[in-house]
């Protein structure tokens, strides 16, 4: 399971900072499209931003659908690093015992050269 570098960065993008039209993509005549708005939202008098329903919430759906695949994603991180685990404490169990065979082998071969002496 691999993301792409593209997938990445968007989710380490926190959602203040996205942007609807990160890419500019040519329109289908070859031009560039028109500059987007200028960024952040109209503030009230008082200072606060006023929210825009539409915006508020496709804003709080992509931080939902973010909050998801970041899940995911820590749920997959997390079957890797148990996969890594369970294979290095398999090759570990697997030197070990090879370890312990050839000492064994070496203590016959020990016992039979003092046997032959005899």
């Amino acid at each position: 399971f691999q993301l792409s570098e593209d997938v990445v960065n968007r989710m380490k993008e926190s959602p203040q900072s996205k942007r609807p039209n990160q890419r500019s993509p040519r329109s289908s005549n070859g031009a560039a499209p028109s500059p987007p708005p200028a960024e952040g939202k109209p503030k009230s008098p008082t200072g606060t931003v006023s929210p825009s329903r539409k915006s508020s919430a496709a804003e709080q759906e992509l931080y939902r659908r973010y909050e998801r695949e970041h899940a995911l994603v820590q749920e997959e991180l997390l079957r890797l690093a148990k996969r890594e685990r369970e294979a290095a404490s398999e090759a570990l169990n697997t030197a070990l015992q090879r370890e312990r065979n050839n000492a064994n082998e070496e203590r016959q071969r020990a016992a039979q050269l003092v046997s032959y002496k005899k």
